[in-house]
């Protein structure tokens, strides 16, 4: 079984805006509302590439239920706990004039520790051996930093692969426990190793030195500049592929779910990048968080694999 987790959901409200005028009224020309939250945005894409997924996590307040009618009409396990807190709800405002995108986040709900271990003990009991379990994006402002690490702990030894796609306090601790594969952008790589930016070089050696270290699998995303694949039998590097940019929101989680669906497949390392390269297109091609659908993940496909070379070590 693939188990995301997602233990502060959001609601996207992705709002087009020709020109944004600060401290002016400003008017959307579209806006559009997505469940969403980075394990969330996994589980979409995998429902969307014919994978079965179950997703828990929190969800509570008015927009609860509306959550839950949404996963139960992509065909996603909804095993969420429901929480006394109030779910939170992002904005995403895309500017075409400026070509930029910009979001704010509301920090979420606090979770008491009576929700929490309800959470714990849901986890101990559904995840098993063979499972893939993605643990992704931040966590809600009361929860204990350390959290991935000691669900990441748990999950191996049920015997479970994890993925993790965290940064920050949450993403070092999940790295103390070894997860089989994470996906860190170049930035949030940067902040682990305590830098303000990374060459190329450093990228991969860095990524190299993970994988020395016992994590199996490194996938750098690095935006219009495409991404960097580390495992332990090779090194490869994938240039950006060209689309139009409609939304950057949930890229980086489509690449993280072509992953998973790659690990599910036992596609090679190549046919992963590739596959991880064209999702992450598709995705900034589609509006708001929608999942990119299999046909245009199938559309770059062709590009990916022509834009993937092996870097010698």
């Amino acid at each position: 079984m693939i188990i995301t987790v997602t233990l502060n959901p959001a609601m996207d409200k992705t709002m087009v805006i020709d020109g944004i005028e600060l401290g002016e009224v400003n008017r959307a020309d579209s806006v559009r509302n997505d469940i969403g939250g980075k394990g969330i945005n996994v589980s979409k894409v995998l429902r969307s590439l014919g994978t079965d997924t179950l997703a828990t996590g929190f969800l509570g307040g008015n927009i609860e239920d509306q959550f839950r009618k949404e996963l139960k009409n992509m065909g996603i396990l909804d095993q969420f706990i429901s929480i006394q807190g109030n779910t939170r709800t992002n904005i995403k405002l895309v500017d075409r004039k400026n070509e930029t995108n910009t979001d704010i986040n509301d920090p979420g709900p606090v979770i008491s520790s009576e929700e929490l271990e309800t959470f714990i003990s849901f986890y101990d009991e559904t995840v098993e051996k063979g499972d893939i379990v993605v643990l992704a994006g931040g966590l809600p402002p009361n929860i204990p930093q350390n959290l991935y690490g000691r669900l990441t702990r748990m999950a191996k030894e049920k015997e479970a692969l994890v993925v993790i796609d965290a940064e920050g306090e949450s993403l070092h601790h999940a790295l103390l426990e070894l997860p089989y594969m994470i996906k860190p952008n170049e930035k949030e790589l940067a902040d682990y190793l305590g830098k303000e930016a990374l060459t190329e070089e450093e990228i991969i050696h860095s990524a190299q030195y993970l994988v020395e270290k016992g994590i199996r699998k490194v996938l750098v995303s690095r935006g219009e500049k495409g991404s960097i694949f580390i495992t332990e039998l090779s090194t490869l590097k994938g240039k950006g592929l060209e689309v139009q940019v409609k939304s950057t929101v949930g890229a980086g989680d489509s690449m993280v779910a072509a992953l998973v669906f790659a690990e599910n497949e036992k596609l090679s390392d190549f046919e992963t990048l590739a596959l991880a390269q064209a999702t992450g297109a598709a995705a900034v091609a589609t509006e708001g968080t929608k999942a990119c659908t299999r046909e245009e993940v199938e559309k770059h496909l062709a590009a990916a694999r022509e834009k993937i070379e092996e870097v010698k070590k």
